[in-house]
This record gives structure tokens, C-alpha cells and sequence, in this order.
């Protein structure tokens, strides 16, 4: 999966670059106009591609009528801006998947667990780009405990569309270490990275 630009990754060509844009602008400030100019620039799209990608998203509701080579003015209030804003940004959902498989997966769950690399860090541009886990397991895991962990990687690979890969740490500081300053904290959530 590309986690740098996933609605380009979903939806290829002057579609996902504009709507890219667009989702950026909804971000920003929904309410300014959007100049053509701006918009072809920032999607990277010639401005006769983006007028016939422009009326398909007005007869969609995303975008206010308007008449050709007018400033866009985006509905800000459209259902579907919502969900395109949590498509642009996955990093959250990242999280909340590898926490809830962990739980799924792991009995007990790690005493620590935290994320490092592209995926989490949301510049995953291919499906080799890696998701590292780094765990401390629990005091009290079952001798079985590391075929969980081996579940729970091919499934979140499978989930994820990118390379989860695992290492296992004695404890929370030698797992700080591993991870660096840049590592997300998953469990447990309390804990500062």
C-alpha cells in the first residue's frame, strides 16, 4: 500500500492527484475559493484534465456548480469529505489495526508495544516498505506466545498490504532503543515514546 499518497494509490491518474488536492484544501480552509491555477498546480494536472475530473465531483456534491474556468468552491459539509480525509491520512488507522490484532492475537497482550518505520510514519510509497513491530512480551507468556506474534505479523502484512516484520526486546528501555525517538507507542498506551 502506499501510505504517501494512498488516494492516488486508489484511484490512479488525474482523479486521485486532484482529488488529493482537493482533500488537502478541505483541511486547510474549506471555505477559500480554489483558483484553477492553484488547483492544477497542486494536483499536478493539466487544467483542461481537471475541468472534466471537476464535473464528475459536481455531479457528485463535492464541489459547488459552476461554470467553466471558475474558482472550485469544495461542500465542505459533504458526507464524503470524511471519509476521503481518512483516506489521505492512514497513519491513526495503522495504530488501531495493530492494536486490535494484537489483542486478537496475543493472550497476554506485550508488556510494550511500539511501531517504527515508512508505514507508520506515512511515507510507505510500496508494499516492501516495512511496518516494524517491537515488543517486550509479557512476564507471564505462554511458551506458545511467539506463534501468536508470528500470526499476528502475516495477518496485519495481509491487513496492511506491506511488510510487517517483528523484534522482540528484553524489556521497555532496550525496546525504546530500538525504536528511537521516532517510534509510536501502541501498548501501553499511556506510555510516552
Amino acid at each position: 500500500m502506499n501510505f504517501r499518497t494512498p488516494l492516488s494509490a486508489l484511484f490512479p491518474g488525474t482523479s486521485g492527484r486532484l482529488l488529493t488536492a482537493l482533500v488537502d484544501h478541505h483541511l486547510a480552509d474549506a471555505a477559500r475559493p480554489l483558483h484553477l491555477d492553484e488547483l492544477s498546480k497542486n494536483a499536478a494536472v493539466a487544467p483542461a484534465q481537471i475541468e472534466a475530473a471537476l464535473f464528475r465531483l459536481g455531479l457528485l456534491g463535492l464541489v459547488a456548480p459552476r461554470r467553466k474556468g471558475e474558482a472550485v468552491r469544495i461542500v465542505p459539509g459533504h458526507i464524503a469529505w470524511g471519509a476521503l480525509r481518512q483516506l489521505a491520512d492512514l497513519s491513526d488507522r495503522v495504530i488501531d489495526t495493530v492494536r486490535e490484532q494484537t489483542r486478537v492475537h496475543l493472550h497476554p497482550v506485550p508488556k510494550y508495544l511500539a511501531l517504527s518505520g515508512a508505514v507508520v510514519e506515512g511515507t510507505a510509497a510500496h508494499p516492501a516498505d516495512v511496518l516494524e513491530l517491537i515488543l517486550v512480551p509479557p512476564v507471564d507468556a505462554p511458551a506458545d506466545w511467539q506463534v501468536g506474534v508470528t500470526v499476528l505479523v502475516a495477518q496485519l502484512s495481509r491487513d496492511l498490504g506491506n511488510l510487517v516484520v517483528h523484534r522482540i526486546a528484553r524489556d521497555t528501555q532496550e525496546a525504546e532503543a530500538i525504536g528511537g525517538a521516532s517510534a509510536v507507542c501502541v501498548l501501553p498506551p499511556c506510555l510516552p515514546c
